[in-house]
Parts: structure tokens; sequence; C-alpha cells
């Protein structure tokens, strides 16, 4: 299994003495949004959560395939029959559905020394790969460790033994880490996300193989939301430049004016939420189906304030709208 890289929320508990389901809920009115990771001698457990649901459960026998349930059932099972070792990070918002949707992944055999590769060479040539997954560096004879998320050969995000959130997007961590990278040589372990038709069975190849594959193809939830964030962002800071008004309060109203074609996003369910440029999304209804929606209404509130030319430059040379067609939602109307 793949955890997150920054230091423990909460560290050295032991299941026998917690009652999960009520720790839980605990977590969630203190921290808000992280995951649970669970070790025993033969076996791995993690929960992801945010605030208001169990995102997703993910447990693992050693030399099995990972199952994938949508509650805490299993868990508690699993927790009764022996104990475990608790450690509790913290994930942000935009981090949490990122990590909670995570595909299956196959490492690579062996690791790169930076000795042999620099690390900017390195992503370099999986840029020109469109290579999609992650690279996992340990800083030799440090504690020092990195997880490089890429999407299409893109830096997306970097979870930092240093950092905070577990995704982060900004060049600050990154930069350290080619800092140190300077001084400290370091092993780059490559692993590659695997689409739905590829998923390999077998413990000597894969890791984090769920049962259950989250929709949309091979295009993770998370990017989605990311995609999805980026979207209002442009849509919001226009709207708000050009007119006077609220573009959120603006972006509401049209859900309201059509809730025949997309009940979903009715602000008073809380199925979609997007709040201090982060996306919420419940798992009531499929992501590709609730941004499609969102998008939709987007461009009636475009077309109303006049700004659809303005708009379509805005969004022209963005690049994370790629991640949006490969699940055939029109992002310019």
């Amino acid at each position: 299994m793949l955890i997150p890289e920054e230091k423990p929320y909460l560290t050295g508990l032991n299941s026998y003495y917690l009652h999960i389901d009520k720790f839980v809920e605990h977590l969630q009115g203190e921290i808000g949004s992280g995951c649970l990771y669970c070790q025993s001698a033969d076996r791995e457990v993690l929960v992801y959560f945010d605030e208001r649901e169990i995102i997703r459960a993910v447990l693992q026998k050693n030399g099995e395939r990972a199952r994938v349930a949508q509650d805490l059932t299993p868990v508690l099972r699993a927790l009764s029959q022996t104990n475990y070792l608790i450690t509790v990070y913290f994930l942000e918002a935009n981090a949490i559905f990122f990590w909670g949707q995570m595909p299956p992944f196959k490492r690579a055999q062996a690791g790169l020394r930076s000795m042999d590769i620099r690390l900017p060479d390195l992503l370099f040539r999986l840029n020109a790969k469109k290579f999609y997954g992650f690279i996992q560096v340990k800083l030799m004879g440090k504690n020092g460790r990195a997880l490089l998320f890429l999407h299409k050969g893109k830096r997306i995000g970097g979870s930092y033994s240093w950092g905070k959130g577990g995704l982060d997007p900004s060049d600050n961590n990154y930069n350290k880490l080619l800092k140190q990278l300077q001084s400290t040589p370091a092993v780059f372990a490559i692993a590659h996300f695997l689409p739905e038709k590829q998923v390999v069975l077998g413990p000597q190849n894969t890791n984090h193989s769920p049962d259950i594959i989250p929709p949309g193809g091979t295009v993770p939830t998370s990017e989605l939301d990311l995609a999805l964030e980026e979207f209002l962002h442009h849509f919001t800071t226009l709207v708000r430049k050009k007119t006077k008004s609220e573009p959120i309060v603006l972006l509401k109203q049209e859900f309201i004016n059509r809730l025949d074609i997309y009940p979903f996003l009715d602000p008073f369910k809380s199925i979609f939420d997007y709040v201090d440029g982060r996306v919420h999304c419940s798992m009531e209804v499929p992501r590709e189906e609730i941004a499609a929606g969102v998008i939709d209404c987007v461009w009636h509130v475009v077309r109303e304030n006049k700004l659809e030319k303005k708009f379509r430059k805005v969004i022209g040379g963005w690049e994370s709208r790629a991640i949006l067609s490969d699940c055939n939602i029109v992002v310019e109307r």
C-alpha cells in the first residue's frame, strides 16, 4: 500500500484500546479529512474519510489482492480479529479524494539513483512519455522522502515528509527537494497507475489493487476534481473581475434553475459544493455527471453575462481540460 509521506497527525495507537467507528467520528470533527493506516503482522488497512463520510476503505492481506469497501463494516471485522498499530494522517480537502480514489499501480522492479540521473531529467523523460503515475524519492542517509504524482507527464502535486496536506501542487516543496538533492544522493522508485483493463493480479506485480475501480475509465476521481476546481477558478476569477456579482451565487442560482436536468446540483442536497476553491462531492452521483452538469451551468452564467469570448480565451490554453475531455465532458461550448 501507499501512504502519505507527511509526518503523521497521530501515531503509536493500538486498535485494542480504540472503538474505531467512534474514533473515526472524532477525527472527522477534529481534523476534517485524512486517513487511518492500520498495520498488523500480515495485513494492512487504510480508511479514507472527510468530515461527512467514509470515502473508501482498502484492506490487503500479505500476498493477496486488496479489497475495497465504502463503509467500515469489513474494517471493524478485520480489526476485531487481531491487534493493529494505528497511524493517522491529515489530508487536505484537495488531497482526500485523490488518495481515497487512487487507482491500482505497478512498481518498476528496479529503482534509479540520483547519481545516474537527475530528477529534472527523469521528469523530462516521463513528460515525453505522457507518464501517469508517481515517483517515490528516498534521500539516502536521511529521513527525507517525497512522492511526486504525474498526470500525462505533468507534475500535479507531491507528498513530502517535511510538508503537510498530502498533495501540495505548488513549487515550494518541490524546489526544496531539488535543493536537497544537490548535496544528498537519493533513490527514485517509479510506479505507473494501471487502467482498468490492465489490472495485473498477483502480489509480485501489484500494490493497492482494489476490486472496485472508480467510475471514469482511466481517469481517477481525484484528478477530475482537481480539473473541475481549476475550471471553476477560471470562471470565478473572470466573472468577479468583469461583473459586480458573486460568481458562486450566480452559479447556485443557475443550479436551481436547472434542477429538472441536474437534480443532484440542488444546493440544499449537499451532493456538490464548491467552497474556498475546493470541490466537495458525495458518492451518491458519479463525478462525471456532476462535472458535466456544473460545466453546463457555468456556461449558462457566462452567456448571461456576455463573457463567452473572454472565457474561451481564458481556458484556451488550459492544460487540465484534457482530463475532462478524457471523461467525454465537453469543456468549451
